[in-house]
């Protein structure tokens, strides 16, 4: 599984990266690769809410807004997509 995220800001993306993970469990790899995300983008982890899940899974990406985040944020979004390898 390969997961890519970005943030944005202003209509631009001001930060991105990705991860792999080689987990045959696909909730887990998704898990371990959002987990190595946060750290390197330094952001919280938002809260995910059954529309983030039925968005992933359907679309392959989803987004997080501030007020998916407890702590404050200075971006207008997280944006994460996946896609099985």
């Amino acid at each position: 599984m390969k997961v890519w995220a970005s943030i944005h800001k202003n209509n631009k993306v001001i930060a991105r990266c990705s991860e792999e993970s080689d987990l045959e469990d696909i909730s887990e790899a998704l898990l371990a690769c959002l987990e190595k995300i946060y750290k390197e983008l330094d952001i919280a982890e938002p809260v995910w809410v059954t529309k983030h899940a039925k968005e992933l899974s359907r679309f392959g990406t989803t987004k997080f807004y501030p007020s998916d985040f407890i702590e404050p944020v200075s971006f207008d979004y997280f944006e994460v997509e996946y896609q099985i390898q």
